[in-house]
């Protein structure tokens, strides 16, 4: 079906309306309205939405040109045309100058042809203004796309061949980079591949960018990278393969889970713990040995934790002298402590000290406990991390429960 066009002819001399009109009448497709003055042209140009305009160059009152004028401060794209019965090459200059679509003479062959010209140029005008609209909306679409890539809360990345296309902000804030240095770069550029520190199990040590490997592997979704700067990112990631393109690209989005790995860290910390904790109890009420190797086997239960203790002693207070009740791990290290801490002034109050031994340096945490409200214990640990606060009060916990397993072993026994 024909798409209808609605044609204004602005046109004074009633027998040039009335030819333009009989040339019209075998064309249903074509809506034509007529007004016979410039002023009545633009009146019905205000209220009326049309495909196309024709101006005659000379009419009553306001003049062709002005009308030309006047309709294109308000509308820059719906096609005017010009018809004279007088042209000249300067009056067509002069109608150009004023934005005019088309020119024409007045002419009965001219008159005839109108709605051929009229259907090319309204077609014309249609297909570039939806163009036009197309354009827009892209660049519209566009950016949108930015606003809401730039503002995503995740980092977004595109790999085309292992290098980046793409990436937005929050990938260069999680990975504390320039996104714009980063594009044309391999993936490896952000960190070493040997930094990368995988959660699947299955998964080994990445030798790809996450989701350039064989698509068999397992994709790995989360993983800990040492950034250039020396700091550590858990990151989680969802990666997307681009297969049907000619040449291989991936779409990852990647959320910093530092906060949450570690605090899933932290509660695998403190469950571990506990239960260090509940079984230095159960090993006072089932233990079939000595009290010596009872505190012996305690201390390598509290050193197998999670903390990574390297050496440990207990030392009790028999009688003003100070007895080493238990040990774990090398002699050497301890002596070394015993040697360079005064041990007894540690009963009162314990705390935290660095050794330097003949081999390497060890961070030491001691804490006293008391068995039974008489005796006096101390706990003592070492490792090459630092110890910190938080682990110290994790020690005191932990001297406190060695004070109650050696009292409860003592009564079970006396009972």
């Amino acid at each position: 079906m024909t798409t209808p066009y609605k044609i204004l002819i602005i046109e004074d001399e009633p027998d040039d309306v009335e030819l333009i009109l009989l040339g019209f009448s075998k064309h249903d497709e074509f809506f034509v309205d007529v007004a016979t003055t410039g002023e009545e042209g633009l009146e019905r140009v205000a209220t009326n939405h049309y495909d196309l305009v024709s101006v005659d160059f000379a009419l009553p009152g306001i003049s062709g040109l002005d009308v030309l004028e006047e309709i294109r401060k308000s509308d820059q794209d719906v096609p005017v045309v010009m018809v004279t019965g007088r042209g000249t090459e300067e009056l067509q200059v002069v109608a150009f100058e004023k934005f005019a679509t088309s020119y024409v003479m007045k002419s009965v062959d001219s008159f005839r042809s109108l709605p051929t010209v009229f259907e090319a140029l309204i077609n014309e005008s249609r297909y570039r203004s939806q163009e036009r609209r197309m354009k827009r909306e892209i660049e519209r679409s566009e950016t949108v796309s930015r606003y809401i890539l730039e503002n995503s809360p995740m980092g977004i990345y595109v790999l085309q061949n292992g290098s980046f296309k793409m990436a937005n902000s929050k990938f260069a804030e999680i990975f504390g980079c320039d996104k714009e240095k980063l594009i044309g770069e391999p993936f490896w550029s952000l960190a070493e591949p040997a930094s990368f520190e995988c959660e699947d199990e299955e998964a080994e040590e990445p030798r790809h960018p996450p989701g350039e490997g064989d698509p068999k592997r397992p994709i790995v979704h989360e993983f800990g990278v040492t950034r250039k700067d020396g700091s550590k990112r858990w990151v989680e990631v969802r990666i997307a393969l681009l297969d049907d393109l000619e040449e291989r690209y991936v779409l990852g989005n990647v959320v910093d889970a530092t906060d949450r790995k570690k605090g899933e860290r932290d509660l695998m910390m403190l469950n571990r713990r506990l239960a260090i904790l509940h079984n230095l109890i159960l090993k006072a009420i089932d233990f079939r040995g000595e009290a010596d190797d009872l505190v012996r086997e305690a201390l390598v239960e509290a050193m197998a934790g999670p903390d990574g203790f390297e050496v440990g002693g207990v030392f009790h207070l028999d009688e003003g002298r100070l007895v080493l009740r238990g040990m774990a791990g090398p002699l050497e290290a301890l002596m070394e402590f015993a040697e360079k801490v005064d041990v007894e002034e540690l009963l009162e109050g314990g705390g935290k000290v660095t050794v330097v031994g003949r081999s390497r340096p060890l961070s030491w945490g001691s804490t006293p406990y008391s068995v039974g409200g008489g005796r006096k214990g101390l706990l003592v640990l070492g490792r090459e991390e630092k110890i910190g606060d938080d682990l110290l009060k994790f020690m005191m916990e932990l001297a406190w429960h060695f004070g109650k397993m050696e009292e409860a072993f003592e009564r079970l026994r006396a009972s």
